[in-house]
């Protein structure tokens, strides 16, 4: 509550836009990490503590990758131009990436200068006001992550969690450098180099965890469960739709993605009826879901005695394989003079192409047996081609 009324006045008249709360989150880490760093790197100096100065320059990073995610949001806000027709946005994931490679650099030099006083440990010199310095600074990183989580529930930001993930492993790398730095005066063992090292493991896994998953955005995961299971509902619940498939999503930032799929509706619409249900439909996923739809409409025949014939062949098929997940796009064209059986199924991603040869003769042998006369036309694909691109 106390943060959403700081972020408040802050904002005060200005709009809540990805900047701005880019820029809040930006302003504040850098204000903080500053004043820690220096703060830190003092204290580090005067009582000797090689884990104390690691973590200072653990701060330093931190007011790097502020920089850096203040540059991100102010290219990913630049509107598209003729080189970038799909606006900038992936600036934020590039930025989020540096700041993951920043944060692995100086975990590596931390881990080589702690392992250095490990080799040749010195004597650390034991203050009070040491511990309720670290003390404050394990609550103002706290902070920081609160205040981060906060911002991130408006925007949704790669930048902003990746922040916030180092802010809670600030959190435990700084307490462990309190735990080191109180038992450092009991123990003749080096407990102030080896926390420094545990401290620089600290910030490699995060610094590795902000590079995958920013990695894995730019290449393009797919998407989530629950996204795509909302998505498809939205669009099925339009009348005349009978089903829909091939979903693929193109992401070009987080404000910015364009989506193809495909919707079986009855044959007997004229193209004009047709247009007016698919605008319909895209313009409501505009508003819904700020996706910009195109869909490719798949005719579907009107049921008689031999489609019904065909949809019950495809019934048992389905029901016979537990690794068909779903079969669409059936209809019934003439090529040349002869009647051709099309349609499409859907497999688990786990099929080998051996395993797909086999399935594909096998529904072969089921029509012919049944409608010698026609020849069929099947699309077998996996369930990892729906993609988030």
């Amino acid at each position: 509550m106390m943060n959403q009324l700081l972020i408040n006045f802050i904002l005060k008249n200005k709009k809540s836009t990805r900047k701005n709360i880019g820029y809040i989150s930006a302003a504040t880490g850098a204000i903080c990490n500053l004043f820690l760093f220096i703060i830190k790197l003092t204290v580090g100096l005067i009582v000797n503590s090689i884990s104390i100065t690691a973590d200072a320059f653990n701060n330093l990073s931190d007011l790097g990758t502020n920089i850096v995610s203040f540059i991100g949001f102010t290219f990913a806000d630049k509107p598209a131009d003729k080189d970038h027709p799909f606006g900038h946005g992936r600036f934020e994931y590039v930025s989020a990436m540096i700041i993951s490679i920043i944060i692995l650099i100086f975990s590596y030099e931390l881990i080589k200068t702690s392992f250095a006083r490990v080799l040749n440990p010195t004597p650390v010199v034991f203050r009070w006001y040491i511990v309720i310095i670290l003390i404050v600074s394990i609550l103002i990183k706290l902070w920081m992550a609160l205040f981060n989580k906060t911002l991130n529930k408006k925007i949704a930001s790669y930048n902003l969690n990746a922040i916030f993930i180092d802010s809670v492993a600030d959190v435990m790398a700084t307490s462990l450098v309190l735990l080191s730095f109180i038992l450092a005066g009991h123990v003749s063992f080096p407990v102030d180099g080896f926390a420094g090292i545990l401290v620089g493991l600290f910030i490699a896994y995060n610094g590795i965890q902000i590079f995958k998953d920013t990695l894995n955005s730019l290449i393009g995961p797919p998407p989530k469960t629950e996204f795509y299971d909302e998505l498809i509902n939205h669009i099925k619940s339009f009348d005349h739709i009978t089903g829909v498939h091939d979903l693929i999503i193109h992401d070009y930032g987080p404000e910015t993605k364009l989506s193809t799929i495909h919707v079986e509706m009855a044959s007997t619409f004229t193209f004009s009826e047709a247009h007016n249900i698919i605008d319909a439909i895209e313009n409501s996923v505009k508003e819904s879901f700020g996706i910009e739809l195109v869909i490719h409409v798949d005719p579907v025949q009107d049921h008689n005695n031999q489609t019904f014939l065909f949809q019950h062949i495809l019934d048992t098929i389905k029901s016979d394989y537990s690794s068909i997940l779903n079969i669409h796009d059936f209809r019934i064209v003439n090529e040349r003079g002869k009647k051709v059986v099309i349609f499409d199924v859907l497999v688990q991603d786990t099929m080998t192409n051996f395993d797909i040869k086999k399935l594909r003769k096998e529904i072969l042998q089921r029509f012919h047996h049944h409608c010698p006369d026609y020849r069929v036309i099947i699309n077998i694909e996996k369930e990892d081609t729906f993609v988030y691109q």
